[in-house]
């Protein structure tokens, strides 16, 4: 459904995509703050016989596709967090190969850190700072034989291949070919709306949430659909049509149990095994990152993408008949009070 750029509709996303964007004048603390952090790691893992090669920014920070905190009525939206990927050299200063360092990281925070929460996850120690509301996650990353490939060992003994440059030139790419396009509609932009409407749709659902051990949906899975959804359907001219034809693509990947695969850094993809769904790393063939999904997650995924769909195009509708304010009402179900309070009315 075609989509006026001068349609209010339009404008309120418009504005809203520009509200949930990290705020700007906190740059400075991230980077200051990440810096401390850098320093404390590398320093103590000197110290402990460890070398590390490279201390580059990962996640949604590095790929502009990060979220500003909001936690007020019903949008709960925890915020980006900010990834820091360490490459240590693969052997200690003994020759001995390294083992998982998550959990020294974890210590050298503690000791830097005494009065933050310091905590870890299966792959990264944790802080987060009570003043500036920031959560950091250092992720341990050991060099292999391959060229800009590393591995991690996560707390559970699992390994996993991992390139912190490829993963981030894999979303960059789509944001420069996007920049070269007329108009305002950008990827990394249409993937923060679907990752605030995932937490959305988080606070409703029986399967998924939001509390800290609730099942979620990750951010890297968002990543790969919208970037699947934007190497097939690209962006349109407005944000409503853009990300209405984005959820009908998803909603029919999901239905037909469609794989989702990607050649940028992979021509030819080894067999892989047999799962409800595939959702394929583009820069290790062998993970799988839905194989243990039973089909109840893969539908309610799938419901929330024909929901989206649904609604988007009813709210198109009723904006182009002029019902600007039920339009709004889909909107605010689709994406959460903020948008009702910060882009009711455009200019």
């Amino acid at each position: 459904m075609k989509v006026a750029n001068t349609a209010l509709i339009h404008k309120r996303m418009k504005c809203f995509v520009e509200f949930i964007a990290p705020e700007k004048d906190k740059e400075e603390n991230i980077k200051k703050q990440a810096d401390d952090i850098r320093e404390c790691i590398s320093r103590h893992a000197k110290e402990d016989g460890y070398v590390i090669a490279a201390m580059p920014y990962s996640g949604s920070f590095s790929k502009k596709s990060g979220l500003r905190r909001q936690m007020q009525g019903k949008d709960e939206v925890e915020g980006q967090d900010i990834d820091i990927g360490f490459i240590l050299e693969d052997k200690d200063k003994n020759g001995d190969p390294l083992k998982c360092m998550i959990i020294p990281f974890k210590r050298y925070l503690q000791k830097r850190y005494p009065d933050s929460e310091v905590g870890h996850t299966k792959s990264s120690a944790t802080i987060s700072f009570k003043s500036t509301k920031l959560q950091f996650d250092a992720v341990p990353l050991i060099k292999t034989n391959k060229e800009s490939i590393q591995k991690l060992i996560r707390t559970n003994g699992e390994e996993r291949q991992s390139s912190v440059q490829k993963q981030t030139e894999f979303m960059k790419s789509r944001n420069r070919s996007s920049n070269d396009r007329e108009g305002v509609v950008r990827f990394n932009d249409c993937l923060r709306l679907v990752k605030w409407w995932r937490y959305q749709r988080q606070t409703e659902s029986h399967v998924f949430g939001n509390g800290s051990s609730d099942k979620k949906i990750p951010s890297f899975l968002l990543d790969l659909l919208c970037a699947k959804a934007y190497d097939e359907v690209s962006v349109k001219n407005t944000y409503p049509e853009t990300l209405a034809r984005w959820f009908s693509f998803l909603a029919s990947t999901l239905k037909n149990r469609d794989e989702i695969l990607f050649s940028d850094f992979i021509s030819r993809h080894q067999k892989r095994e047999e799962a409800k769904w595939k959702v394929i790393d583009p820069m290790d063939d062998s993970n799988n990152v839905v194989r243990n999904w039973p089909d109840y997650h893969i539908n309610e995924l799938r419901d929330w993408f024909e929901n989206g769909r649904d609604q988007l195009n009813k709210a198109i509708r009723l904006n182009g008949e002029g019902d600007e304010e039920n339009s709004l009402q889909i909107l605010v179900g689709l994406f959460g009070n903020s948008i009702k309070n910060h882009c009711k009315k455009t200019s």
